[in-house]
C-alpha cells in the first residue's frame, strides 16, 4: 500500500463582516457566483451536489460533506472540469467562521489534497465583495 502526501493549504481572514454575511457569501450560489468563477450551485445539506464554473476553466462537480450553519461548512469538488464527482479524486474544503471579538469574523479555510496553487486570488475576491 503506497501512501500519498496530503498536500494542506491553510488560510485565516479576519473580517469585519458579522458571521452571518460571510455565511451568506461562501453559501448562497449567487453570492458564490460573484467571488468564485462565474457560476454555482449548491444542494446545502450534507450528501449535496452541486457544481462551480469558471467561463475559463469549466465547470467542476461538487459534494457538501457537512452543514453547520452558521459555523461550519464542507465540500470536496473534483481535481478536473467536467468529470462526473469521484471522491477519491477529489480535495476537502472546510470553512469555519467564527465571530471576532469586537465584531467580526474569524474565517479559517483549509483545503487537503489540493493540487496547484490557490486560494490567495480567491479570498482576495472574498475579502472585496465583503467590502473588508
Amino acid at each position: 500500500m503506497s501512501t500519498a502526501e496530503t498536500s494542506i493549504i491553510e488560510r485565516r481572514l479576519e473580517l469585519t463582516a458579522p458571521p452571518e454575511r460571510v455565511w451568506r457569501a461562501i453559501t448562497d450560489p449567487q453570492e458564490i457566483a460573484q467571488w468564485f468563477g462565474q457560476g454555482a450551485e449548491l444542494e446545502l445539506r450534507a450528501g449535496g451536489p452541486g457544481y462551480f464554473e469558471w467561463d475559463s476553466h469549466g465547470r467542476f462537480a461538487v459534494r457538501v460533506e457537512a452543514f453547520e450553519p452558521p459555523t461550519r461548512l464542507v465540500w470536496r469538488w473534483m481535481h478536473e472540469a467536467g468529470a462526473p464527482f469521484d471522491e477519491g479524486a477529489s480535495t476537502l474544503v472546510e470553512w469555519a467562521l467564527t465571530p471576532r471579538g469586537g465584531g467580526g469574523t474569524i474565517l479559517d479555510v483549509r483545503e487537503s489534497d489540493f493540487k496547484t496553487e490557490g486560494w490567495a486570488a480567491e479570498l482576495a475576491e472574498l475579502v472585496a465583495f465583503l467590502g473588508d
